[in-house]
């Protein structure tokens, strides 16, 4: 996956500079560069406005350029080759456990570091289902806050405001399943 070739190459497109664009974006111009190298991930909030800013819905950065050839391309997603999103604020790391966001299911492995929260309570769409591989979690659900345990559970629609913070000094490790793609709504 290449992020920031495929933001450079609109960036282009559109006769815009580093500058422009990180401006419009409230990053830093050297953080466009890096991201247009490779050199930096973006979070998805990020992410999104640069969407918004270049007229690309959000799943056009996590797009395949050609067509999967073989079975194995096309539905084994060896674990070096995750599509990966990092958040500095939230600090997290999402991988996309699935193929792509064209599917009517999307699963994500999140890794939230110690003192690791949501910026915001989310909502969407979806069915969500999430599980907790290690570590402890605080859940916010509504108005309610939750802990959720290694190896618990948790199932809920997503027009529930949500959001979770690692409350440990240990990092936590969650999947998450959704049936109708979060990433492939936004814009």
């Amino acid at each position: 996956m290449d992020i920031g070739n495929k933001i450079r190459e609109l960036r282009k497109e559109q006769k815009m500079s580093i500058k422009e664009l990180a401006e419009m974006s409230q990053c830093t111009s050297s953080f466009i560069s890096q991201l247009e190298r490779n050199l930096a991930n973006p979070s998805i909030n990020t992410l999104k406005k640069i969407s918004e800013i270049l007229d690309v819905p959000l799943v056009y950065f996590f797009e395949q350029e050609n067509e999967l050839e073989s079975t194995e391309d096309k539905y084994v997603i060896r674990k070096n080759q995750r599509k990966k999103l990092k958040s500095i604020n939230e600090k997290t790391e999402v991988f996309l456990l699935t193929p792509d966001l064209d599917n009517n299911l999307e699963m994500h492995m999140i890794v939230i570091e110690p003192g690791g929260q949501s910026d915001k309570l989310y909502t969407n769409n979806a069915e969500e289902v999430g599980y907790v591989l290690s570590g402890d979690l605080t859940f916010y659900l509504g108005e309610d806050e939750l802990i959720i345990y290694e190896g618990d559970s948790i199932y809920f629609p997503g027009h529930i405001p949500h959001g979770w913070k690692n409350h440990t000094n240990q990092p936590v490790v969650t999947l998450w399943v959704t049936n109708h793609p979060i990433l492939k709504g936004f814009k």
